[in-house]
């Protein structure tokens, strides 16, 4: 912990011209993940709980559930510049930093519930919708247990062209006004396992339309069927939405990017939220150069990768 803030504070003395600036390391280190807070007042998840599944409230959620096997499926084809090692180069440095985090989710799960988790930064352009959508690939990649990505950008969706997919897909949004079904708005992405559901038409007041009542309710039927619910959000300041997916989560992750993210907003947007909501810490193009010096000395190869400069989509 004492390392991000002191890296924060370097990067706040740059920005005023009191240290020459050292070079971002990359996709090579693209997740350092740190402990931010204990959780506490949870209860202990069933020890079977990853592959039991709530009961089916009625007939019509039964449908509906069902139906979501039967997702239409899209083919992604992400631009280079969308950083999605989990899909493109699952043999990369940068997707193992991702498996790391991945893996220290499930050992979490084990002491308590968790299946929703938000993604989420303190301002824009600090890498949120790359960690979200990295991290929902990788949980993808289960054959057991099964993960849905929501664009929960309501104001500024983005996930749909990360993908390479057109904007105006329908999705949340369409939803929250009875437009669309839920499992007409799902989509089942080819070669990855993993179901996405775009944000959809941006609308006027999205904070007026999530607070309907009917999020919940999706959400809800989102669970019966999915293990690992990953919802990319806006920004924590100055938007009030994130907030709101937080009391409907079981968890959040907040980013960070070093060079970009400065203490005081990150000290802001933790006193926006809930103290034991608040799953861990992801410090994205983090300058720690251990782990690139170790897989250095295995070939040219990693090291190519641990050169790699990991800029990413807000």
């Amino acid at each position: 912990m004492s390392h991000i803030f002191e890296a924060l504070q370097r990067a706040e003395e740059e920005r005023s011209g009191g240290i020459a600036k050292q070079p971002v390391e990359s996709v090579a280190d693209i997740l350092q993940a740190a402990d931010l807070l204990q959780a506490t007042g949870s209860e202990p998840a069933d020890s079977d709980s990853e592959s039991a599944a709530p009961a089916v409230p009625g007939a019509a959620v039964e449908h509906e559930i069902q139906n979501f096997a039967n997702a239409r499926v899209l083919t992604p084809a992400p631009p280079e510049r969308a950083r999605l090692v989990c899909l493109t180069d699952q043999g990369s440095l940068g997707a193992e930093k991702f498996r790391v985090l991945g893996l220290r989710l499930r050992h979490m799960r084990e002491r308590r519930n968790l299946k929703r988790i938000v993604v989420t930064s303190t301002i824009p352009s600090e890498g949120k919708t790359l960690i979200s959508a990295n991290l929902a690939l990788n949980q993808a990649r289960s054959k057991i247990l099964k993960t849905v990505l929501i664009d929960g950008d309501l104001r500024r969706p983005t996930l749909a062209g990360v993908f390479g997919f057109h904007r105006d897909l329908p999705g949340l949004s369409e939803c929250l006004r009875g437009e669309r079904q839920l499992t007409d708005a799902v989509c089942k992405l080819s070669n990855s396992g993993l179901w996405f559901l775009p944000a959809g038409r941006t609308p006027e007041n999205p904070i007026e339309l999530m607070q309907t009542g009917r999020l919940r309710e999706l959400l809800e039927m989102l669970e019966t069927f999915f293990d690992w619910i990953i919802i990319d959000t806006p920004p924590v300041l100055p938007l009030a939405d994130t907030p709101l997916w937080t009391k409907l989560s079981d968890g959040a992750l907040m980013v960070i990017r070093e060079g970009v993210s400065e203490k005081k907003a990150l000290t802001r947007a933790l006193e926006a939220m809930e103290p034991s909501s608040v799953l861990g810490l992801v410090v994205n193009s983090c300058s720690r150069s251990e782990l690139k010096y170790y897989y250095s000395r295995y070939g040219e190869s990693v090291k190519k990768d641990a050169d790699f400069e990991g800029t990413a989509p807000s």
